[in-house]
């Protein structure tokens, strides 16, 4: 029996060493508030244990011995008092959750063995210690005792059928539950006082501790699937609707999903269906033209017809329940009942003010683009913009806007002048704001910006650039041809593009990247 002391007066005793070990070191909240000062540790027959802590925070004992005689005191302690006391082995399930807690903090003796062992007794058998030593593996040790001993290693056993091992008490509790087992009361006891245990996962061992009847009934998948589906409906599975839940589940095959758990309780009547909400009617504005009025049920069909047909692929592959079938198909019914003029109204309206541009924008695009509103142009006006090239959907377009073949073409070379116009505007900013980035220095001794440099050159009358060969680079220039003078620019500061963009008529004026 071990003793443990603290100033406050209050004292707590364990069975074994490895539990003292568990009830400081499994107990984060003590271990970050005690000191180590502050507390003893005595064994009713071998004295006092020193108590230390380690650079980790965590809590180690220091008993006297070698470190075999160490280990097998503390191993076989778990072993005589914990997992053995009649001589075959229990189970986590079957001992409490401050045993197993021990029995896990013997077995971490193998991974971080400085909790029971100072680092002289660790170094025994090493090349620095004795010769005559005989070398102990922490890990090996600990664990072949474990296997012969108990049957499992550290990590415990494992805690279903098939299924990987677990060190936690929880994991070993919830299935043996689910499969019937018995459990001890006081063990029972113990996880419905802690509610924090299982709060985040195992919320499903919780409802095995509180309904029995549930216990053995279902396998781990249709199981726990059941728990999550009525906890996220916050329905309640109690004794009064334990059977029933336990009969709409035993159809299903033991790896069933959550959507076919999902279906059944549905069909069963217990999920209610999805309710969505209902959004008020909004006020429309009234279509511009018949053609909006088309466009606006075309693409309205459209989008509906997309989401039935989204819907039935994911129902069809089991990626959606029943329940959310009908959810998304009512939500679908309602937008296409709320779907406004406002996309109808634009393109009508392009069509009546003869806005070309818009238009273009619009519906000079790829056959499977905006096809319900090409469709719906097609239908109300008889012009097809898909099934037909490129130039003659463009020619289309204009012959919306009364345009002649003429005028297209004024209209597209004045379009393209726009547009190398924009670029030149663009270049030439880019280019003002990289040499705003430098400074130079004039003969003067003034220091300006690269782009004030270049509008100084400029205005100077410098109007033309030339290149100077210098090994394989070249060396730019900005000269005034009367003066035959010349002034530095450089490629890489910007100067050099935004004085050829400057002298290139651009019709920009030299503020635009002040």
């Amino acid at each position: 029996m071990y003793v443990i002391h603290f100033d406050s007066g209050r004292t707590e005793s364990c069975t074994t060493l490895a539990g003292v070990l568990a009830f400081f070191n499994c107990n984060d909240d003590l271990r970050r508030r005690t000191s180590v000062d502050a507390v003893s540790v005595r064994h009713i027959a071998r004295g006092d244990i020193p108590l230390v802590r380690l650079s980790n925070g965590t809590f180690a004992v220091r008993p006297k011995g070698t470190i075999r005689e160490i280990l097998d005191t503390i191993l076989n302690e778990v072993d005589r008092v914990i997992v053995r006391p009649d001589g075959k082995p229990l189970r986590p399930f079957e001992m409490s959750r401050e045993a197993w807690e021990a029995v896990t903090a013997a077995g971490r003796l193998g991974y971080f063995p400085q909790e029971a062992l100072a680092p002289e007794c660790i170094d025994q058998g090493t090349l620095f210690a004795d010769p005559g030593a005989a070398f102990i593996d922490p890990q090996a040790h600990v664990d072949q005792f474990f296997r012969q001993r108990f049957g499992y290693g550290t990590n415990g056993p494992e805690y279903a059928p098939g299924s990987g091992t677990n060190s936690r008490h929880e994991v070993h509790v919830a299935y043996a539950l689910q499969r019937g087992e018995t459990v001890k009361d006081s063990v029972l006891n113990a996880y419905r006082a802690n509610g924090d245990i299982g709060r985040h996962d195992l919320q499903w061992m919780r409802v095995l501790i509180d309904v029995p009847a549930l216990r053995g009934a279902l396998a781990p998948n249709p199981l726990q699937w059941l728990c999550a589906a009525m906890r996220h409906e916050h329905l309640p599975i109690a004794a009064d609707n334990a059977r029933r839940l336990i009969n709409l589940m035993k159809p299903l095959p033991m790896d069933c999903t959550f959507i076919q758990v999902d279906d059944a309780l549905f069909a069963g009547g217990v999920l209610p269906p999805r309710t969505a909400v209902v959004r008020p009617p909004v006020a429309l504005d009234p279509p511009a033209s018949p053609l909006a009025a088309r466009i606006r049920d075309v693409v309205a069909d459209q989008i509906h017809r997309k989401t039935v047909d989204r819907v039935s692929q994911e129902r069809a592959r089991g990626l959606m329940s029943q329940r959310e079938v009908e959810h998304q198909l009512r939500l679908a019914d309602q937008e296409k009942v709320r779907a406004s003029y406002e996309w109808g109204n634009r393109v009508a309206l392009a069509v009546l003010e003869r806005n070309v541009a818009a238009l273009l924008d619009m519906l000079d695009t790829p056959a499977d683009s905006n096809t319900a509103t090409k469709r719906a142009i097609r239908e109300v006006l008889g012009v097809s913009l898909t099934g037909v090239t490129a130039a003659i959907r463009r020619r289309r377009i204009f012959d919306l806007c009364g345009f002649s073949v003429s005028e297209q073409q004024q209209w597209d070379a004045q379009a393209a002048a726009d547009r190398a116009n924009a670029m030149s505007l663009r270049d030439l900013e880019e280019a003002a704001k990289r040499a705003e980035a430098t400074n130079y220095r004039l003969e003067t001794g003034a220091v300006l910006n690269g782009r004030e440099y270049v509008d100084l050159c400029i205005a100077e009358g410098f109007s033309k650039i030339c290149h100077v060969p210098t090994g394989s680079a070249r060396r730019y220039y900005i000269q005034d041809p009367g003066r035959q003078a010349g002034r530095p620019l450089r490629a890489k500061d910007g100067t050099l593009a935004y004085a050829q963009a400057r002298l290139a008529g651009s019709a920009v004026d030299v503020t635009v990247a002040a």
